[in-house]
């Protein structure tokens, strides 16, 4: 099995686990709360802001803009799918 057949695999595998799992994992989760957690540091040692008061603030803010970016993650998904399907299907 060469590498596309493998990645288009895979691609398929996250879309059978449906839309929403993709935006709540990749996006709100990972992206979200990552994003948040780096912004709290980042604030906390730069500028001297409590670190509990800057991780709320951020915790309201990156989680919903992941939602976006979950679902952005989502199309490229399909994308990538569908070109793969039709490079391995020429």
């Amino acid at each position: 099995m060469d590498d596309a057949a493998l990645e288009l695999q895979k691609l398929d595998a996250l879309v059978a686990k449906g839309k929403m799992y993709v935006i709540l994992v990749f996006g709100v989760f990972f992206w979200g709360m990552l994003v948040s957690l780096m912004v709290a540091l980042i604030h906390y040692f730069i500028l001297g802001d409590p670190f509990w008061a800057e991780l709320q603030r951020a915790l309201y803010i990156y989680p919903i803009s992941g939602i976006l970016f979950g679902w952005f993650t989502w199309v490229q998904i399909h994308r990538k799918r569908d070109k793969l399907r039709a490079q391995l299907h020429q």
